[in-house]
């Protein structure tokens, strides 16, 4: 009998993934190519399944299984990754286990070598390579020719470049959506939005220096930012609000705003056709909004925008240079008083510390704009600062290696215990008092700017427990920032126990209102 049944296994995610969770797109991209040949996909999603995860894949797997495909992101789902594959093997140990995603696309040959469930893993766009891949596998042949494939070949590690040199476009006509017969549970946490993530535009013609973009898209051959036509983006809006009852599309472009011209005729088009849905963008900056007019920003709310992602990063001019950022913080000031006239579109600032040559004076600065945004535009939120880490290819890692020694994790289980925002400053480029004031800023960022309250209803045990923390604990994070109080922080302390908790019961926190179908969200 021919083996032709592909399972795709989406892991738990970090500390972030308590609150949001959006479908599994890259596993539905990854899908794309061997969907229209004759193999039977499903996909298996562990963070909508209620209680044990184990049954339901089980379930899925028979005689009939070629090849079991595991999305891996760094830090804790890694965790959970190997545990998916050590089940897997442990019902049939000659079923092949590939890896994917944003890990292995950065680090292969470190998962093969410390990870011995694990077979395959695939670097980079992977929908014609994980196709090919796959008929390598169904026909008993070595992946020699495979774009970005790495494999043991008995005891040697054998890798493929990944040379691909444009960017990965998958017509949504293609996307094979119908893999996942319940949308329910995608979204976020105490809300009712059936969230459908989606590209408008692809790269980003930026070079951060912190940022893994300008390295992955270097060997892109011509420009580095590309719109999709305006028709066609609407078109996919249309196509996942009649099929599969989207309400809200979030662009998670790297940039969407580099034209302004580009998102203004999707919204003008959508609102032709009153697809009456909700909007947000990933992907702002400074410099962008800086050229938004008023009259841009109502027909930005008016079309249904209620947030937009930017990337403010430090209060530190001297940082924002280093990051190439284009901006200074007058000018970050400046927007978030403009976005303030515009209060049904919430500002969402990301923010970094622990960068190399951040001072302690440059991480105050950071604090007081934290302050000042909120203070100049109350309806703000403000993620909390993440913990710088190099990553490879970038300026900042370039220089972290050469001026300060950095090694960056150098096995799967240091990376597994990896969380963006909750793991120690490393002190090998800071000043003294840099780790528990950074502690502080984390800590006091979840309740300043009352984004508990603003973004949860309090209809699940987890939110109402939220929000009373938020109103008992608010005025002393206030307090805490504005002052600098970073002396007996027991509330990190607390953070990181609760973070490990969550992520320890995750499926049963999260899930309480997941439906399950025979072995779980899962179609073929």
């Amino acid at each position: 009998m021919t083996r032709n049944q592909v399972i795709m296994v989406y892991p738990y995610q970090g500390f972030s993934g308590t609150y949001v969770k959006h479908a599994p797109l890259g596993l539905l991209y990854a899908t794309s190519e061997i969907t229209k040949e004759d193999y039977d996909v499903a996909i298996y999603d562990t963070r909508v399944i209620q209680g044990d995860w184990r049954p339901g894949l089980q379930r899925l797997i028979n005689d009939d299984t070629l090849c079991v495909g595991v999305s891996v992101m760094s830090g804790s789902p890694i965790k959970h990754a190997i545990a998916i594959s050590h089940f897997v093997k442990s019902l049939n140990p000659d079923i092949p286990i590939i890896w994917g995603g944003p890990h292995a696309s950065f680090y292969p040959e470190t998962i093969l070598r410390d990870e011995w469930s694990v077979d395959y893993v695939i670097s980079g766009y992977a929908s014609v390579s994980f196709k090919d891949l796959v008929d390598c596998i169904k026909t008993n042949r070595e992946p020699d020719s495979v774009n970005g494939v790495t494999w043991r070949d008995r005891d040697v590690l054998r890798s493929n470049p990944d040379r691909q040199e444009s960017f990965e476009y998958i017509d949504y006509r293609d996307i094979p959506y119908h893999l996942i017969e319940d949308y329910s549970p995608y979204g976020q946490l105490d809300q009712d939005k059936r969230i459908f993530s989606m590209y408008s535009a692809l790269g980003c013609p930026y070079q951060c220096t912190f940022c893994s973009s300008p390295a992955q898209y270097k060997p892109i051959s011509g420009k580095k930012w590309v719109t999709l036509d305006h028709n066609y983006v609407v078109d996919h809006v249309e196509h996942v609000v009649e099929n599969y009852g989207a309400n809200y599309i979030y662009f998670i472009d790297d940039d969407s705003f580099p034209k302004l011209q580009h998102v203004e005729k999707i919204i003008d088009t959508m609102k032709d056709r009153e697809l009456g849905v909700g909007l947000g963008f990933r992907g702002a900056r400074i410099n962008e909004i800086s050229r938004m007019s008023h009259d841009f920003l109502d027909k930005l709310a008016e079309g249904g925008t209620d947030i937009m992602h930017i990337g403010a990063e430090s209060g530190s001019d001297r940082i924002l240079r280093m990051l190439k950022k284009n901006c200074t913080s007058d000018e970050i000031i400046a927007c978030n008083r403009k976005l303030a006239k515009h209060p049904e579109i919430v500002a969402a600032y990301n923010l970094m510390m622990g960068l190399p040559t951040e001072t302690l004076e440059d991480l105050k600065k950071t604090r007081d704009l934290m302050l000042r945004l909120v203070d100049d535009n109350p309806n703000c939120i403000l993620f909390q600062p993440n913990k710088f880490r190099p990553l490879p290819g970038t300026e900042l890692y370039l220089q972290a290696q050469n001026e300060w020694g950095y090694e960056m994790p150098n096995t799967l289980e240091e990376w597994s215990n990896i969380e963006v925002e909750g793991d120690a400053i490393e002190n090998q480029w800071y000043e003294e008092g840099m780790e528990r004031f950074g502690n502080m800023l984390l800590v006091t960022s979840y309740f300043i700017d009352n984004k508990i309250q603003k973004t949860t209803k309090g209809t699940t045990l987890f939110t109402k427990l939220a929000r009373i923390a938020n109103r008992l604990y608010a005025p002393i994070a206030l307090l805490r920032m504005q002052r600098g109080i970073s002396s007996l922080l027991i509330e990190y302390w607390l953070y990181r126990r609760i973070a490990h908790l969550l992520a320890l019961f995750q499926s049963r926190i999260n899930n309480r209102e997941a439906k399950t179908s025979g072995p779980g969200l899962v179609a073929r």
